[in-house]
């Protein structure tokens, strides 16, 4: 549907985000297994002390590998998962997480299904690679979870422009947004609304299902009515009038 409607038409911008899928299933951690790691101390190692050598990142690893093999990576099992609200505060949830990229009209384009304690930077370049193959567009827009070197430079590196909110962790690193950019990354709401149409309308408060075939299934059904939905919206109600 997205490929048909979008054919002769570029996208200015893609929004991307996730969202939490609570489950009546067990999960495969435990909830204090995902509370966040404490921050390490910066500079140098103490004299005699030895580095460990690093290894590649899953960000890294991704970059190397086909699509199928990079969405491979991801956990899919249920677990507990934690996430920053607005105000801050951390809340919980047991099941899995919903992965979106929506265009500026709101329509989704990709998505991806993982367990709820898969980090959202991980599926950056999966489905940066999903979208591409369906769209023309120029701007990449995401929060702070992505604020990362390496989906930086991947986006980068396809041509396309990544607009990515600063995440406190890497404050000195780089400039702010200038009045133009931070106009731009506004926005980025329409995938938190994308997000809400879903969960009001399309998916249940809670999945029943068990197993990541099922759980996928109905998670793309509820994807695939609201693009359907916007998708009438947006091209075909007007053509009508």
């Amino acid at each position: 549907m997205v490929k048909d409607y979008y054919k002769d038409k570029s996208v200015d911008s893609v929004a991307r985000d996730s969202t939490a899928i609570s489950a009546r299933e067990k999960p495969v951690n435990k909830k204090k297994d995902v509370k966040p790691l404490p921050q390490r101390k910066r500079g140098r190692p103490k004299k005699g002390q030895e580095l460990k050598k690093k290894s590649l990142t899953v960000l890294e690893e991704q970059k190397a590998l086909q699509l199928a093999e990079a969405r491979g990576l991801l956990p899919t099992c249920c677990a507990w998962g934690c996430k920053k609200n607005s105000q801050g505060n951390l809340s919980y949830w047991k099941g899995h997480k919903l992965h979106l990229d929506v265009t500026e009209e709101g329509i989704p384009v990709s998505a991806i299904t993982t367990g709820a304690n898969v980090h959202d930077s991980q599926c950056a370049i999966p489905l940066e690679r999903m979208t591409e193959q369906k769209i023309t567009f120029r701007y990449c827009l995401m929060d702070s979870a992505y604020d990362a070197k390496t989906i930086f430079q991947f986006v980068r590196d396809r041509g396309r422009i990544p607009i990515i909110d600063q995440n406190t962790r890497r404050k000195p690193s780089r400039e702010a947004f200038d009045a133009v950019t931070k106009e731009h990354y506004k926005k980025r709401t329409v995938v938190e609304r994308a997000n809400s149409h879903l969960k009001d309308w399309l998916l249940p408060e809670k999945l029943l299902v068990r197993g990541i075939k099922k759980v996928s299934f109905e998670l793309m059904c509820g994807v695939i009515c609201l693009a359907a939905i916007k998708i009438l919206e947006q091209f075909i109600l007007p053509s009508l009038i």
